[in-house]
């Protein structure tokens, strides 16, 4: 790689310094959004859509057609792949080095509260459990809150090869606060679902619908033609048990009528079966289908997982939070034999500690083997499909994304494997699944812009990302009145 084309960490920040002054309404896409968060924003633009070529790594593509190419290129051009396998003729492109490298999608996380990121370690047993503090904390919270903690969660996602997220934005209170959300993520690049509906405020009022008005706004504003495909949006409902059938029949019928996939927590714990059990309820009333997520369903019973199956229902798995929590054991190989469309997730950092998808993968594999007892039911490889392809397909855009295929969005990492802890190299998805850490991970590319390269994130200062962090959970912190 000669000097000409070689990625300068200096010149990039050099130049994002320049831009900063150009004012912190950058990631509004009009008026009313630079009005709503005028206090948000970058301080400089995301690195432009480059055209590369990846050389000499081991690519695991997670297509069925290419399959893995063991030294193999990656060309991106304009934010897309332009070809994969070996010896690509790019003349004159710039070279990555992907010697020691394997290249993959990167990883798809389907459910993750970012609001809550900034809360780590406060959470722990008793009257400290998540519920109680996340309660009392997030109504304490102020828009540029929510966007610095959402900011954390998202640099921590992109550092550990996270290219895609779900926000599951559930601390809404207002309007500012579902555009603090959007701000954050447009500013760091990742690509991302948001979904809202279930809002903060309406935990005590079972008998309110969700703030269409609001919905209807954010979809119009942020989802519109402007909107450069990085983001979808989606509904995220209270649902059966927490709402009458009337509320939760209104806003499912809403958020079709919009267009809008729905996501659900269902079958946490045997706490809330013991209340209701949701799935059967949604089940009856012929609520679920392709365009629905549910998120967890340890206990759901056998009927209710053959139910999910027989409406192609989605499910999002969240292994750190299911051990954690003691909400049960994920079903995973039950469902997979079901033909039920599975993906996993980082639920929330505040309970799981980290936006880690190596864990995640590790985790799942492990929790499965103990409830199936049985270490074939699910392989490694099938794991690092539900990491990537899978969370793709469950999301609703595998035709841009989740396999290293020509055509499709250039989303893709780069994962060393001359590390302490990962070397020597044999087999990538016993590598990637059972071995490799965040700290593997060497470069990270989100719709063709390079957001890490040789360990260091490129687009934002992890030091100011942090201390924004720390000064509003602090800040909030003291309006909730501690005791943490």
């Amino acid at each position: 790689m000669n000097q000409q084309n070689t990625i300068s960490r200096r010149g990039f920040l050099e130049a994002v310094a320049v831009l900063g002054s150009l004012g912190l309404a950058s990631c509004a896409s009009n008026e009313r959004q630079s009005s709503r968060s005028a206090a948000l924003g970058r301080t400089g633009p995301l690195p432009p859509r480059r055209e590369f070529v990846v050389r000499n790594a081991y690519v695991v593509t997670m297509d069925a057609k290419l399959g893995d190419i063991p030294r193999g290129d990656v060309h991106v051009r304009n934010g897309a792949l332009i070809a994969v396998g070996p010896n690509l003729t790019a003349p004159g492109v710039e070279q990555i080095d992907g010697s020691n490298r394997i290249a993959l999608p990167g990883f798809v996380d389907t459910h993750f509260h970012l609001w809550g990121s900034f809360a780590r370690g406060i959470v722990a047993d008793g009257e400290f459990d998540y519920f109680p503090v996340m309660s009392r904390l997030g109504p304490a919270m102020s828009p540029d809150d929510a966007y610095n903690s959402a900011r954390l969660g998202i640099a921590e996602a992109i550092n550990s090869g996270l290219t895609t997220i779900h926000d599951w934005s559930h601390n809404i209170i207002s309007g500012a606060y579902a555009d603090a959300d959007l701000c954050a993520i447009r500013d760091t690049g990742i690509r991302a679902r948001f979904s809202y509906g279930y809002s903060r405020n309406l935990q005590t009022k079972p008998e309110q619908t969700a703030d269409f008005a609001d919905i209807a706004r954010v979809k119009g504003e942020w989802f519109g033609s402007s909107n450069d495909g990085l983001t979808t949006m989606g509904f995220a409902s209270r649902g059966a048990g927490d709402t009458p059938p009337k509320v939760y029949r209104a806003e499912w019928e809403f958020a079709r009528s919009h267009g809008l996939p729905i996501t659900q927590h269902a079958g946490r714990s045997l706490a809330e079966i013991k209340r209701f059990r949701r799935i059967e309820m949604l089940y009856k009333d012929k609520l679920l289908g392709p365009d629905v997520q549910l998120i967890h369903t340890y206990s759901a019973s056998p009927e209710e997982r053959a139910m999910i199956a027989e409406t192609k229902t989605h499910v999002s798995i969240a292994p750190f939070t299911a051990s954690r929590l003691a909400s049960g054991l994920p079903y995973l190989g039950d469902l997979l034999s079901k033909g039920v469309q599975c993906s996993l997730s980082v639920d929330t950092t505040t309970v799981g500690g980290n936006a880690d998808m190596f864990g995640i993968m590790r985790l799942m594999l492990q929790l499965n083997h103990l409830r199936s007892m049985n270490v074939m039911e699910v392989q490694p490889r099938r794991i690092l499909e539900l990491a990537t392809l899978d969370g793709a397909k469950d999301l609703g855009i595998a035709d841009r994304i989740g396999s290293l295929s020509p055509g499709k969005r250039a989303d893709l990492i780069l994962v060393r494997t001359d590390d302490l802890n990962v070397a020597p190299f044999f087999n990538p998805a016993l590598l990637l699944v059972q071995q490799a850490q965040p700290y593997n991970v060497d470069t990270v590319v989100i719709d063709g812009r390079i957001l890490k390269h040789k360990g260091e994130l490129l687009a934002l200062d992890a030091q100011e990302v942090m201390h924004k962090a720390a000064e509003s959970f602090n800040a909030a912190r003291k309006r909730a009145g501690g005791p943490y």
